[in-house]
């Protein structure tokens, strides 16, 4: 056990951070790789730095060490949540300033409050059905039956066609993961569901 997590143990308001830093900083940046990889994320290495600041302004801002409760997780546990969350936030405020700077269509608010540009999508990626799909289902929030009957479609449709068009945005933005090897049977050898 590690002199940070006795010293968590013993006291919260003593902790020191620069000792949580000194002796756990590796482990940090492993999380963050292991993470980043995992999801197949393409970032720089000057990118990995910023998601450790954020992590370390995040524990120090809010105040995280005096929260950690060993009987809930274990530290590192509580350190890799942490860490992927605060990965997520970074690369999710990545998508959001690459899609505003990809688009060219002026900054509107449409009747619903909501700003225009946080919903569009990059051009000549998706086929005209995808992106009708893919406005209706988060931008104006309807769920696949309502697609369906607007679009004069099935609800399995719309379900696909979200798929696909899901894979292709992750696919233009660098986010996608490889398809996990599965013990699936042949498509020839696949149950039949009437």
């Amino acid at each position: 056990m590690s002199s940070t997590v006795m010293e968590i143990q013993k006291r919260y308001d003593e902790i020191s951070y620069d000792r949580l830093f000194s002796e756990h900083s590796r482990l940090i940046y492993k999380l963050i790789i292991n993470f980043v990889k995992s999801r197949s994320i393409n970032l720089q290495s000057a990118e990995i730095d910023d998601i450790y600041q954020e992590i370390a302004l995040k524990i120090f801002k809010n105040d995280y060490i005096s929260r950690y409760n060993d009987e809930k997780c274990s530290f590192i546990t509580w350190l890799n949540i942490i860490c992927r969350t605060t990965a997520i936030d970074y690369y999710r405020k990545k998508l959001r300033w690459m899609e505003s700077v990809l688009t060219d269509a002026p900054q509107s608010s449409s009747e619903g409050g909501l700003d225009a540009n946080l919903f569009s999508l990059p051009a000549g990626v998706l086929t005209d059905r995808q992106a009708e799909v893919v406005t209706l289902y988060y931008r104006d929030g309807l769920i696949a039956c309502e697609i369906a009957q607007k679009l004069g479609i099935t609800s399995r449709t719309v379900r696909s066609i979200k798929f696909q068009a899901l894979d292709r945005l992750r696919i233009h933005y660098g986010a996608s993961a490889p398809l996990a090897e599965t013990d699936e049977p042949e498509p020839s050898e696949r149950r039949k569901v009437s």
